[in-house]
């Protein structure tokens, strides 16, 4: 039997249904075989822990220990105890009913909090397993058959990791072929020196001058401009404003007579003609002129290397009637002096001389030409 008021009391086995409430043991219940009374020292008497049969444990205090003096002997009062709980017992179900009523709100408010915790843990986490129980079962959204490809840890570490070296290796290649592109410094602490202002750099021109440098470079390109309209006329005029508007040089009155386009089209037609004859005559007066292939792909038989070409000597048998060739003539050239050595001698260089053979100290006398005529 327990007395619910001011005291408190702990329970070690609950009833663990929350509709139901929390259960009351009886007196009947409590055997007398098992009981256990521990009496407290000091001013306040300490709590009795009493064996229920079988049902759990409950806590009995000083104050029922002294109304139940032995729980091995049974009660001779029997109306008294009768009377003692219908009096407690309209006490107890409504201190029962509002305990009940307390603790199933608070349950209910931890399952739900347990649950929305679940269900953010899961949606922050969906690398994470499915806990479930083993008699529940369902499809898993990565491993369904229609789910992409998805590469290992390994593979992926790796692809990182060769991502990471290309873009040291652009950012390297970038500052090396862009030294003009300053440094952006991550850290602070970091400095160095500047490369344009070093005192090996070249000179640089200052503001101003490039200013005028950038006037200079507009003017000459807007008179270089004004010189090809002029010396080109026939150069069409390129509007920049849709509302300037001027004469054409080409359709005014004095400007000389111009073909049509039927007729220059027909003009460039047979110049091109012309042109391609020419060509063919050409190649059929020189066959020694070599074909110049506008095209690759263009292939022809040789002229000189046909079947019917005559048969013409090897380098060798060439050289070898060249200089056959060249020691006649010179026999012929020293045949021909021996023979009319009234023939003045030719020199093809005036930087050669020689002496005379007829005008010589130890030549004999002649007779002038005059005399020789008269004789």
């Amino acid at each position: 039997m327990r007395n619910i008021g001011t005291d408190s009391s702990t329970c070690a086995n609950v009833n663990k249904n929350v509709a139901s409430g929390r259960k009351t043991n009886d007196v009947d219940a409590i055997t007398a075989t098992n009981v256990d009374v521990s009496a407290g020292t000091g001013g306040e008497e300490s709590a009795v822990l009493v064996n229920v049969g079988g049902r759990g444990d409950a806590i009995v205090f000083s104050d029922e220990v002294e109304s139940v003096p032995s729980l091995d002997e049974e009660s001779d009062d029997d109306d008294d105890e009768d009377s003692w709980n219908s009096e407690s017992e309209d006490e107890e179900e409504d201190v029962d009913e509002e305990f009940d009523e307390l603790f199933a709100e608070r349950l209910r408010i931890l399952a739900d909090c347990r649950a929305l915790k679940n269900l953010a843990e899961a949606f922050l986490h969906p690398e994470q397993p499915v806990k479930a129980i083993p008699t529940t079962f369902g499809r898993n959204y990565f491993d369904r058959p229609s789910a992409p490809a998805v590469m290992d840890d390994e593979d992926a570490d790796e692809e990182a990791e060769i991502l990471e070296d290309v873009e040291n290796l652009k950012k390297a290649a970038r500052a090396y072929l862009h030294p003009e592109v300053g440094v952006r410094v991550e850290d602070t602490t970091l400095f160095g020196r500047n490369y344009f202002e070093r005192p090996s750099a070249p000179e640089v021109e200052t503001f101003e001058e490039a200013e005028e440098r950038a006037k200079i470079l507009a003017e000459a390109a807007t008179l270089k401009k004004l010189a090809v309209d002029y010396m080109h006329p026939e150069v069409g005029v390129r509007k920049v404003d849709g509302e300037m508007f001027g004469r054409n040089y080409f359709n005014r009155y004095s400007a000389p007579e111009t073909e049509e386009d039927e007729f220059a089209d027909e003009r460039a037609e047979i110049l091109a003609e012309a042109a391609a004859f020419k060509k063919s005559a050409v190649a059929y007066l020189h066959p020694e002129v070599g074909v110049c292939l506008e095209d690759a792909n263009l292939f022809g038989r040789n002229y000189f290397e046909r079947a019917s070409a005559p048969d013409v000597e090897n380098m060798e048998e060439a050289k070898e009637r060249a200089k056959i060739l060249a020691e006649a003539a010179a026999l012929k050239q020293l045949a021909s002096d021996y023979m009319h050595p009234e023939v003045g001698v030719k020199t093809t260089d005036p930087t050669l001389f020689g002496r005379n053979y007829f005008n010589r100290y130890s030549a004999p006398e002649t007779e002038e030409d005059e005399f020789a005529d008269e004789r």
